[in-house]
């Protein structure tokens, strides 16, 4: 028997973190309205989740998620697990 878990927002947060020049005192609450992320940003977000979850996700999901804790939340019900 195969146990899925849901995507924790740790990771997401860990993606931004990486790829994109957010504090580093970001949280996984931060709004990435304060963040300063624009339409490019979360397109090049999407993408780079959409290759390390194997699903489909859209910029514009992102942006209405606005947190990294609502982007795990959004990944686990779109079926991605860890």
């Amino acid at each position: 028997m195969t146990i899925r878990t849901g995507i924790q927002p740790e990771p997401v947060l860990d993606v931004l973190k990486t790829h994109f020049d957010v504090p580093p005192e970001t949280t996984a609450d931060t709004d990435f309205e304060s963040l300063d992320l624009d339409s490019l940003v979360l397109i090049e977000f999407a993408v780079i989740l959409a290759k390390q979850y194997d699903i489909d996700v859209a910029a514009d999901e992102l942006a209405a998620a606005g947190t990294a804790a609502e982007v795990a939340g959004l990944l686990s019900a779109k079926g991605a697990h860890t």
